[in-house]
């Protein structure tokens, strides 16, 4: 199936599950651990050129989510255990880089409709970081999303690359506490490996427990009405 026959577009006007599942499929199969992350060069929010190999020698944290989708404001930034609120905090002694690449929006609607151009995308990302107090440095991939498209195209993926530019870590739904103990154990081994420790890849099927139904409620509503309809249509959530 191709990308047209998936989403006739990729700044979509409305949401539709269907799509997504097969991504959600394909994701084992795109970006494998220890390959190489793929390099690329995009925008801050200030508009500064910034790329993956700037940071090559460090630990990159790489996270993806918009305005629009509540997975990915209340892991990246809300809950108090988010990247922001507890990870980057957690680790900024070390050399570790936090950086989320902003996407189309998941949830488009009449008050954050799809992306029509750079700069309205730009504004949505300025948005979301001041909205939500993202402690992450914001890029924000161009309007076709080849940068998503490159990780997978999933609302709110996590990869984390190590210092020499390999994937060591990656997850199709963020959970900032899996990020946490993955990080710190990938930390952990470079102070020297003993008998009693062994490097190893850890594969599973992890289900993340939410229902704060008000809070995503809040959060798809940043779209409008439109998106909530969607959300409880597509997802049959009470929101």
């Amino acid at each position: 199936m191709t990308m047209a026959e998936r989403f006739a577009s990729y700044n979509y006007e409305n949401f539709r599950f269907g799509p997504y599942k097969e991504l959600f499929r394909n994701f084992p199969n795109v970006q494998k651990l220890g390959s190489e992350a793929p390099d690329f060069e995009c925008a801050d929010i200030n508009g500064n050129r910034v790329s993956l190999s700037d940071h090559r020698g460090r630990f990159v944290v790489l996270e993806f989510g918009c305005l629009t989708c509540a997975p990915a404001a209340t892991q990246l930034a809300i809950y108090p255990t988010s990247i922001s609120r507890r990870l980057v905090p957690m680790f900024s002694g070390e050399e570790v880089d936090f950086i989320m690449i902003y996407t189309r929006e998941a949830h488009p609607g009449e008050l954050v409709p799809a992306h029509s151009s750079f700069n309205e995308k730009a504004g949505r990302a300025r948005q979301f970081k001041e909205i939500d107090d993202l402690k992450l440095k914001v890029l924000v991939d161009d309007l076709e999303g080849t940068i998503h498209k490159k990780y997978g195209e999933l609302p709110n993926m996590a990869y984390i690359i190590d210092r020499q530019g390999k994937i060591v870590y990656k997850a199709s739904w963020t959970d900032a506490g899996d990020v946490e103990t993955s990080l710190r154990n990938l930390l952990l081994s470079e102070k020297g490996a003993k008998a009693r420790r062994t490097l190893g890849v850890v594969e599973k099927l992890i289900f993340i427990e939410d229902d704060n139904v008000e809070l995503h409620s809040s959060i798809y509503a940043r779209g409008g009405r439109q998106s909530l309809e969607e959300v409880r249509r597509e997802l049959g959530l009470d929101v």
